[in-house]
């Protein structure tokens, strides 16, 4: 028992440490896609036939200082992975709703953002925080840190893929809202803050959020919590935010206590997001996740 409360312990450090770096979402980026003159390189070929004739998806790898505000450091993504990424894009996150269903199809393809930025790094602020993808006015979403691509390292894929997911469903609730009542159910756990607030993950789970992050306010809640059902591994999802833990091995059991109740919070607004897709979009999310799950390469 003391080992199990030691493994969940430390993989509630690892889920922080990921948390940490989470997307952010912006609206005061002054930024204007740039005109892009026709190229035959091999990835913007690719990207042409692959993303935007296929999806009208728009994908930015070359550098441009406007990815970036006043006091942010970041790199650009090396040349030799553009088109390893957009497969991973297309393959992950596109293609799990493309073949799910006609409906999940006209989704995606309705909703999917307009241009995805590539930058090789993360980004840096001046104050030290460092951001792992962020989102612009429901149109733009940068994913960052894109030089460590490794397939193998599932965290890498997953960082990549909750980021996706993340700020697609900010896209969606801009377009169609978010469960009613949803933002009733925890409203005593958002803190109005950014995703630096200093807040750990079993702090957030206690609040009834899934993330640090998700505990800015309901949209981020929302986001979060779809992202994370979807990408992260089943059993690793489920036993931290979803079954309640054995008070009796722990010996603070008032944190426990507060741990479950948390969860609690947590099932209530999963089920109101798994009605809300499948009433609006008719999209069952519980086959979403084991469709991105069976293409997951680890």
């Amino acid at each position: 028992m003391k080992k199990f409360k030691k493994e969940i312990l430390s993989i509630l450090m690892t889920i922080g440490i990921l948390t940490f770096s989470a997307c952010s979402s912006s609206d005061d980026v002054d930024y204007t896609p740039p005109i892009i003159t026709p190229s035959d390189h091999p990835n913007d070929v690719y990207i042409r036939e692959n993303m935007l004739d296929k999806y009208g998806a728009a994908i930015r790898w070359r550098w441009d200082d406007r990815f970036l505000q006043k006091g942010q450091l970041a790199s650009a993504i090396d040349e030799d992975l553009v088109i390893p990424v957009t497969q991973l894009i297309e393959d992950l996150w596109i293609q799990p709703f493309i073949v799910l269903s006609d409906d999940s199809e006209a989704f995606i393809k309705r909703l999917i953002p307009k241009e995805i930025i590539y930058i090789g790094s993360y980004i840096y602020n001046d104050d030290g925080a460092r951001l792992a993808g962020f989102a612009d006015g429901g149109t733009r979403v940068s994913l960052l840190n894109l030089n460590a691509l490794d397939m193998s390292d599932r965290m890498w894929i997953e960082e990549q893929l909750i980021t996706m997911h993340h700020e697609f469903n900010h896209i969606v609730h801009q377009n169609h809202g978010i469960p009613s009542g949803f933002n009733t159910v925890s409203s005593n756990g958002y803190l109005g803050q950014g995703w630096n607030n200093g807040v750990s993950l079993s702090d957030a789970i206690i609040r009834g959020m899934v993330s640090a992050y998700g505990t800015s306010n309901e949209y981020e809640d929302f986001s979060e919590l779809v992202s994370r059902f979807l990408v992260q591994d089943e059993e690793t999802f489920n036993s931290l935010y979803l079954i309640d833990s054995d008070c009796s091995i722990f010996a603070d059991e008032v944190f426990c206590t507060d741990l479950n109740y948390g969860r609690e919070l947590i099932r209530q607004k999963l089920q109101m997001v798994k009605d809300f897709y499948l009433e609006n979009f008719n999209i069952n999310l519980n086959d979403l996740r084991d469709t991105i799950q069976s293409r997951m390469p680890i």
